[in-house]
């Protein structure tokens, strides 16, 4: 059996399969430059996936298909397809023209700068 076959592996008709919706894990740290997000999403495609920014809302949505062969029917839950879903407030003081976002490896990496007037700044003592 080899590894795309694991997850379905009777040859009956396929059930209607309902999407699973799940909050990724995701991690932050936040620097004097910038907000940067890392969130898993394993088996997720370019294709699949929302970045959107309104509102100082940002909301990340990533849809995982897993196809089973024609007339076969998946014995576990585990390949069941699945909407990760991820809102976050990032605030008014990130600069929303200048976001970037990369999947790379199952991992969503967002990079939100921060606006010039929102970065700390240093006052000289006289």
């Amino acid at each position: 059996m080899n590894a795309e076959n694991e997850i379905c592996c009777a040859s009956e008709p396929q059930e209607t399969k309902e999407l699973e919706r799940f909050k990724p894990y995701y991690t932050s740290e936040y620097s004097d430059e910038a907000w940067e997000v890392k969130i898993a999403m394993p088996g997720v495609e370019k294709s699949g996936l929302d970045v959107l920014i309104e509102n100082e809302i940002l909301s990340v949505t990533g849809l995982r298909k897993v196809e089973c062969p024609e007339n076969w029917k998946r014995l576990s839950g585990s390949g069941a397809d699945r909407q990760y879903e991820l809102k976050l407030d990032v605030g008014p003081e990130v600069d929303g023209s200048r976001i970037e976002a990369k999947l790379e490896n199952g991992e969503l990496a967002i990079r939100l700068p921060l606006k010039e007037e929102a970065k700390p700044k240093h006052i000289p003592v006289t």
